[in-house]
């Protein structure tokens, strides 16, 4: 769907991104079925958090600007420097009036005020792909699946019990939170979709870090 001058600008960020071991992005799997639900649906208000180095903001940001939906997308990164990378390559897109970023830990309540400020509502969309932590990853599912309209949706990445590992803290991670949040009494519908064991291995769905799909109630 992209056209050739975005086409052109994504080849470059695989390059430069790539001379730079600049590797931690959402996967593409994953940034293929949250589009999915972004172009089928038309979400409009969507929050990320984490957003490394920039390129599910350019995918993001290309497909709002696609609707004409203007500050469509706020994304958070706890890291300066991953924020004015992104933003330079945001800036190079010229997606500057489709997609803001904003420098913060994503448990902090005071990003909740700055999401609904600049998107102008409550998100109906929230991808989280940030610490990959157990306790961080509790208080973001606390925070931010509160903060969605009713029937909006939750996308978290390094959902398998393969990305437990990425956890720096050995608690687990986003599988172990996810399994406790959802235990809980009044929880959410929720579907977790699982990919092969290893990168290069064959699965239907092609990303081993796994995808959990959360929906509020309506």
């Amino acid at each position: 769907m992209l056209t050739p001058a975005e086409r052109e600008v994504l080849l470059a960020w695989y390059d430069e991104t790539l001379e730079h071991n600049l590797v931690g992005e959402m996967a593409v799997p994953m940034t293929a079925a949250v589009l999915g639900f972004v172009n089928g649906s038309g979400l409009r208000r969507i929050v990320q958090l984490g957003h490394f180095a920039g390129y599910s903001c350019l995918m993001l940001g290309w497909a709002l600007r696609r609707m004409g939906a203007a500050q469509g997308l706020f994304s958070i990164d706890y890291k300066q420097r991953h924020t004015e990378y992104s933003g330079s390559w945001l800036a190079r897109a010229e997606l500057g009036e489709y997609v803001g970023l904003h420098t913060s830990d994503s448990v902090d309540p005071a990003c909740l005020v700055a999401a609904r400020e600049y998107l102008g509502g409550n998100p109906s969309c929230v991808v989280i792909d940030s610490s990959h932590q157990y306790a961080h990853t509790l208080v973001e599912l606390d925070l931010w699946f509160h903060a969605l309209v009713p029937g909006g949706l939750m996308f978290l990445h390094d959902a398998s019990p393969m990305a437990a590992k990425f956890d720096r803290t050995g608690e687990s991670g986003v599988r172990r939170a996810l399994d406790e949040w959802l235990a809980r009494p009044g929880a959410p519908a929720a579907v977790t979709i699982l990919g092969p064991l290893q990168h290069g291995d064959d699965a239907p769905y092609a990303d081993p870090s796994g995808l959990c799909v959360v929906q509020k109630a309506i």
